[in-house]
């Protein structure tokens, strides 16, 4: 039996459903078992994680100034009362410490007198007052404005002199993060800071405030601070649902309907991925067929990622070589530029596009006293002017243009969008340009020079090739003219 997506998903159904009937059946048995208990353990759970990650918090930050406290330079700037040396040591650890905001102030100063009533080493948070001299009302999620602040004394290691003192300060978003991520509904929780002049200050609140009208509240004290967590817990669901058999079976139903229609779409997804990525694929091999490749071919599975990876690649080999072995068939072997057969196509796409309104010209070229070099230093040399002719074609004519070689010693170069007075000054700049004289064997520089015919393709002409003939009589006559030079065909 083969396998289908289909069946995939059914089985994948199946299992999660088997899985997801234990799971409901095993809260039914835990929820039957708290149901005799007034009040779940809310209260534990939140002392052991959202405290400890509170006293961490906190710890960090006094372990942050003992730290800085404790520094030699931190001492040796307070110690000398320079101003600059104070500062130039809080740049330092600023850049240490970005995530704190830190002051380093010496002893005898009115902020160092007047600003820290809270017990040194202990983090507090100092909150704004607000117009009636209490402390700023927070909003509906807990947050207010503040810092958390931490006080270090320094003293001096040999007189334990007080120099001064490292004040670390952090702003509550932490804080309000740890609440927003650790405070469930079952809870309603208030972060409270002591205060000498009355009732504690509540600097954090999350939770359904409706439970602290609940009697029964739990007390932390945060070691290290001046705080303590206070919880509220939420009776048991069990206790105020009702029924919890029928609960139970609700939640299955609900569960199983959300499977369907889950694993409905993760069926209809897949099928329509991997008909997507078989598309890509056959795609690639019809390109392959045709000696193409596209640039890249969308494939959606991570899985199929790899392997099509590998036959792209396989099959840049593959069209690379056809192209080698399409340039081979289109490059003249000893010039090695285009041949005649590729001149031949070109002058025919190029016919082509005269309709249009496109110009074009051409240029023909004969090396002048070639078969006196044949005749003089042996076809061997005549080979070698051939070679070293084709090469100052190409470097000297623009990428555009298009270079061929007839036959022979006679050469073709086309300039496509040129009309022919603009055809005119480029074969003249060429011969500008071309070296005087080029080596043909060891002590042997042969003086270069050629002969031209140039012409332009007519809408008129019946056939690609009289523009061609019209340049080979042009040639004809700067040959007779006296050579190395360029004739234009009426």
């Amino acid at each position: 039996m083969k396998l289908s997506l289909a069946r995939l998903c059914f089985v994948a159904f199946l299992t999660l459903e088997l899985a997801l009937s234990l799971t409901i059946f095993f809260l039914y048995q835990s929820e039957k078992d708290l149901a005799s208990q007034p009040y779940p353990a809310g209260g534990e759970q939140t002392k052991r994680v959202l405290a400890g990650e509170i006293v961490g918090l906190t710890g960090r930050m006094r372990a942050v100034a003992e730290l800085i406290a404790k520094h030699p330079q931190t001492i040796a700037s307070l110690a000398s009362g320079s101003e600059q040396e104070r500062l130039a040591q809080l740049s330092n650890i600023e850049a240490l410490y970005p995530d704190v905001a830190i002051r380093l102030l010496p002893a005898d100063t009115g902020a160092a007198a007047g600003l820290y009533a809270a017990p040194l080493s202990a983090v507090h948070a100092q909150l704004p007052p607000n117009g009636n001299g209490g402390v700023a009302a927070k909003d509906a999620h807990g947050t207010s404005e503040g810092v958390l602040t931490i006080v270090q004394p320094v003293t001096d290691p040999r007189t334990k002199t007080l120099l001064g003192f490292v004040v670390v300060d952090k702003g509550l978003s932490e804080l309000r993060t740890l609440f927003g991520r650790l405070v469930g509904r079952g809870n309603y929780v208030e972060l409270q800071q002591f205060n000498v002049n009355g009732p504690y200050d509540v600097l954090l609140h999350r939770g359904d405030a409706s439970l602290k009208t609940n009697s029964l509240k739990e007390l932390f004290d945060l070691p290290g601070t001046t705080w303590r967590l206070v919880v509220w817990p939420r009776p048991s669901w069990v206790q105020q649902a009702g029924d919890p058999y029928q609960i139970h079976v609700g939640a299955w139903l609900f569960a199983t309907v959300w499977l369907i229609v889950a694993m409905g779409g993760l069926h209809f997804a897949l099928r329509k991925t991997l008909l997507s990525d078989v598309d890509s694929v056959l795609a690639f091999f019809s390109d392959i067929r045709h000696f193409r490749l596209r640039k890249s071919y969308p494939i959606r599975l991570k899985d199929l990622q790899e392997s099509f990876e590998l036959m792209y690649g396989l099959g840049k080999l593959m069209v690379g070589k056809q192209k080698q072995v399409a340039d081979y068939a289109s490059i003249d072997h000893l010039s090695q530029v285009n041949n005649r057969r590729s001149f031949e196509a070109k002058q025919r796409e190029l016919y082509k596009t005269l309709a249009d309104g496109w110009v074009h010209s051409l240029l023909i070229l004969d090396i002048d006293n070639f078969k006196q070099v044949n005749d003089t230093y042996g076809h061997d040399a005549g080979d070698t002017l051939i070679v070293q002719f084709g090469k100052v074609l190409k470097e000297n004519l623009r990428a555009s243009d298009f270079v061929a070689r007839l036959g022979g010693d006679e050469f073709c170069v086309i300039f496509p969008n040129t009309p022919l007075k603009k055809a005119g000054e480029l074969a003249a700049r060429l011969r500008q340009s071309m070296p005087a004289e080029v080596p043909l064997a060891p002590g042997v520089l042969h003086k270069l020079s050629w002969s031209g015919g140039l012409s332009e393709y007519k809408r008129e002409d019946a056939s690609e090739n009289m523009a061609l003939s019209r340049a080979d009589g042009a040639l004809l006559e700067a040959k007779r003219a006296g050579r190395n030079q360029t004739r234009v065909a009426a």
